[in-house]
């Protein structure tokens, strides 16, 4: 695999297979990365990894996209509903009194619907 290819690059297409395998990798070494991190460093070393690692999960599902005809731009806003969840949760804007509040909601519901499509 080329891995320059498939975790930077936004062009060309990408089917199930290799989505797949590179897309386990990248989850896998995340989520280890990202303990880690959390343990050593603390959640705002944490957070501003876990937005960098964006970027190739970015680049990787741009390409399957390209590969089912789905716009390259759904993907950009899928993207950018999911950072801006993820700073308002890292500035502890998403709840109040154990309830989500209506910012939250109208970030995260869109998200939602889009992670289905």
């Amino acid at each position: 695999m080329d891995w320059n290819y498939l975790y930077a690059s936004f062009d060309g297409r990408l089917n199930r297979k290799p989505y797949w395998i590179a897309n386990l990798i990248l989850i896998a070494a995340g989520m280890i990365l990202s303990y880690l991190l959390l343990k050593i460093f603390g959640l705002s070393v944490a957070t501003i990894f876990s937005l960098m690692w964006l970027y190739p999960t970015f680049a990787l599902n741009v390409k399957r996209a390209h590969d089912r005809n789905r716009p390259t731009w759904l993907m950009a806003v899928f993207f950018g509903l999911l950072v801006l969840l993820t700073l308002l949760q890292f500035f502890e804007i998403d709840q109040v009194g154990g309830e989500p509040t209506t910012l939250f909601l109208l970030v995260s519901i869109p998200w939602f619907v889009l992670a289905f499509f």
